[in-house]
């Protein structure tokens, strides 16, 4: 029998394989239907499943291939019917303009247990920046 911590982790390297391939039908069915998404881009609040996969699709839409997605110091704890998750994700790819990028993106996430399957329940994204010149912090060269 597979342990609460253990069932939030593959949802989440689900969650990490449909964005690294871009399939947001795949992504959106593991959100719950009242999600509530923050991200580091306007309006910042993404509130039901209509509103988080605009913003899927607008994410995808910046990359010209696949996204690479490496998720690094994964922390899960979860209870019965609740459970939350904290890591961070190293997203590289091929931009729509040619550039190759890399950036640090931290993600915290809510899940809830609906119908006897997990779903995320909130998701909140952000990027770290330099507190000298506000700038995001990328990962070093090489």
């Amino acid at each position: 029998m597979m342990s609460e911590e253990s069932a939030i982790s593959a949802l989440l390297e689900m969650r990490a394989d449909a964005c690294r391939v871009k399939d947001v039908d795949r992504l959106i069915a593991l959100y719950a239907p009242d999600v509530v998404y923050y991200d580091v881009v306007p309006p910042m609040r993404f509130a039901g499943l209509d509103e988080a996969r605009r913003n899927f699709v607008r994410w995808f839409g910046e990359y010209d291939g696949p996204i690479a997605l490496e998720t690094r110091e994964l922390v899960v704890a979860a209870g019965v019917d609740v459970a939350f998750a904290h890591m961070l994700h190293l997203d590289s790819g091929k931009r729509r303009n040619g550039l190759q990028t890399s950036i640090w993106v931290r993600s915290s996430l809510g899940f809830r247990r609906v119908g006897g399957r997990w779903l995320i329940t909130h998701e909140h994204v952000s990027v770290p920046i330099d507190p000298r010149t506000l700038q995001a912090w990328l990962p070093p060269e090489g």
